[in-house]
């Protein structure tokens, strides 16, 4: 099994990254249901239409370090025969200070290349990882277009 893993650094600090991710989500991906403040708080997000994915914090360790478990999986693609595929799959967020900056190594766990959503995901985490988080963290923008 491969993960599929994106790295960025960004102009902030550890604390302003975790917050980006655990607070501030819906500025930079797409909305979501709630805030990621305590271990197992969960959160709703889609990108309309009938697909949502569910998470829940397993990980909060500030600002280090976030996991974030999909605990429910409706994902309605064409070609696509398991609506569930990311269901049991981690988004990970590795943050680190390099030089000033913060590092943030993203990986999501479980989004394995023979996945059948694995190129549309990939193109979506192309677009929100080193794209609309990097640029948020960039100060550069608020809401993302979507993708």
């Amino acid at each position: 099994m491969e993960d599929f893993s994106r790295t960025i650094i960004c102009p902030v600090n550890a604390k302003q990254a975790y917050n980006a991710i655990t607070r501030e989500m819906s500025n930079w991906w797409t909305p979501m249901s709630g805030l990621f403040e305590h271990t197992g708080d969960l959160a709703k997000t889609g990108f309309g239409g009938e697909s949502y994915w569910v998470f829940k914090a397993r990980t909060l360790n500030r600002p280090v370090l976030i996991e974030l478990d999909c605990v429910e999986s409706r994902m309605l693609m064409d070609n696509l025969d398991d609506p569930e595929e990311w269901l049991g799959t981690t988004l990970r967020f590795e943050i680190s200070g390099v030089e000033g900056n913060a590092k943030i190594v993203f990986t999501h766990i479980g989004l394995d290349p023979a996945m059948q959503c694995y190129d549309v995901c990939e193109g979506g985490w192309d677009h929100y990882i080193p794209g609309s988080l990097r640029d948020y963290l960039h100060g550069r923008g608020g809401k993302p277009n979507t993708y």
